[in-house]
């Protein structure tokens, strides 16, 4: 028998369907505006570099399912924006590190292990 050949209901005959929560839409006029209210109290520019890397945690956040985790994000960015230089670029856009401020500046829910206390360290 092929798995092609068999329904999910065969396969898995006890499982349940999950209830999730819709994922939320962020790409709006409103969290722009709010984007770039919020960086222009902070004194930053926002240029199109800077909405790239923007834009990408935004599309992180409206198709993840699970996203607390701070080093996977900052993998995720870094390979990303490796063409352009990686890490190093990303710091050159936001000193005070990509994801804090853009969660700051877009008012995102803080990712788990932004901060590691132990180490001084914040992604």
């Amino acid at each position: 028998m092929m798995f092609s050949d068999v329904s999910l209901d065969e396969m898995f005959p006890r499982a349940h369907a999950v209830m999730r929560a819709p994922l939320p839409t962020l790409k709006t006029d409103k969290v722009y505006q709010l984007i770039r209210n919020n960086a222009a109290e902070r004194g930053m520019t926002l240029t199109a570099e800077h909405m790239a890397v923007i834009n990408f945690i935004l599309d992180f956040y409206e198709h993840c399912d699970d996203c607390q985790n701070a080093r996977m994000l900052a993998d995720m960015l870094q390979e990303e924006f490796l063409p352009q230089g990686g890490r190093k670029y990303l710091y050159q856009l936001f000193p005070d590190g990509p994801l804090s401020t853009i969660h700051d500046i877009a008012e995102l829910p803080k990712l788990g292990n932004e901060t590691d206390n132990s180490f001084g360290t914040n992604w």
